[in-house]
């Protein structure tokens, strides 16, 4: 199974379709998993293509300032976003996923003090 059609598979699990534009866009996402991405018709890929990447949603540290992150999460970097994150509205890069796990440390470490 080639990376597009992981991406689709982990987006079918959490329902990223069931508000979509095309009423057939599930259909589509569905029949590349099983049949391949590869052998979709143009078309069909290009239905399927803006749910191939996303924007991160950057994180917001403990003073409440958002760090606008625009990184551009593609392929593995897309998969990886989905499978740490629990809101697929919501997904961070690395970075930001680092940057989490860095202010949660740090208010853990204040908490104790």
């Amino acid at each position: 199974m080639g990376i597009e059609e992981k991406i689709l598979q982990e987006q079918l699990t959490r329902g990223v379709f069931d508000n979509a534009e095309f009423a057939g866009t599930e259909g589509i996402a569905k029949l590349a998993v099983s049949e391949g991405f590869s052998t979709l018709s143009l078309k069909q890929k290009a239905v399927l293509e803006p749910y191939l990447s996303s924007t991160c949603s950057g994180v917001t540290d403990p003073g409440g300032h958002h760090n606008k992150c625009t990184a551009e999460l593609e392929g593995e970097a897309l998969l990886d976003a989905y499978h740490r994150c629990d809101d697929a509205e919501s997904l961070i890069c690395d970075s930001c996923d680092s940057e989490e796990g860095y202010y949660a440390h740090q208010w853990e470490k204040i908490s104790k003090e």
